[in-house]
């Protein structure tokens, strides 16, 4: 097998905070997909899954988000602008079919990122933070303003795929089980028996998994 190139470092403008980010680059008619890390993790985290999609001829963004890793700010709302950022990002550069991975905070990130953005057609969601769970954990108030159920019902022109592991300590597998059950088609529901809150993000399986689904509705 080939070896990939290795990330090209980028900086992403996104409402005023400098984000750092990595760019697994490819042609401007592929897809592009931004990868979007947890609460108090970062981007290096995901590289594999970054990577998975570089091999799979996708272009691939993983974002720090504000607050985290090696971006500038706070881990407030602004977070979700980051996340579109990112989305921007890989659409000035050509890619005009985009997807989005996220897990946790990133799963919450993700969803309603993809309701703002019209040119995304596809998103897969790992154990999703819900709103009201996201606000307890960070001690804000504003995700409760971004209800999941909201950004998933408001159109059913993007694919919605929800990975969760039924041994989460916490996020519980049925709030993304009853999320799944108000989102439109087309959408992918899996909830996998054991693990934990992070087991699933590095899962050999799901990883493959998701992957297909990302390039099954990036599809030109």
């Amino acid at each position: 097998m080939k070896a990939l190139p290795a990330p090209e470092p980028i900086a992403v403008a996104s409402a005023g905070t400098s984000l750092a980010a990595l760019l697994w680059p490819a042609p401007a008619e592929a897809p592009g997909v931004v990868v979007v890390h947890g609460h108090l993790s970062r981007k290096e985290n995901h590289a594999d899954f970054a990577e998975a999609c570089a091999a799979a001829g996708m272009a691939a963004l993983a974002i720090d988000l504000r607050g985290h890793g090696g971006s500038a700010g706070a881990p407030d709302a602004g977070m979700l602008d980051d996340v579109l950022a990112g989305l921007a990002t890989l659409r000035g550069r050509g890619h005009t079919r985009l997807g989005l991975r996220g897990s946790s905070l990133g799963g919450f990130l993700a969803l309603n990122a993809a309701a703002r953005d019209r040119a995304v057609r596809a998103v897969v969601a790992i154990c999703p933070a819900p709103a009201a769970g996201l606000a307890r954990r960070l001690g804000a108030s504003w995700p409760l303003s971004l209800p999941l159920e909201a950004a998933v019902t408001a159109a059913g022109r993007v694919a919605r795929g929800y990975w969760h592991a039924a041994g989460d300590e916490q996020v519980p597998w049925a709030s993304t089980a009853a999320l799944a059950r108000v989102t439109p088609e087309p959408t992918r529901v899996r909830i996998l028996p054991g693990g934990g809150h992070r087991t699933l993000q590095h899962d050999p399986a799901v990883l493959l998994e998701t992957l297909a689904f990302l390039r099954g509705h990036l599809r030109a």
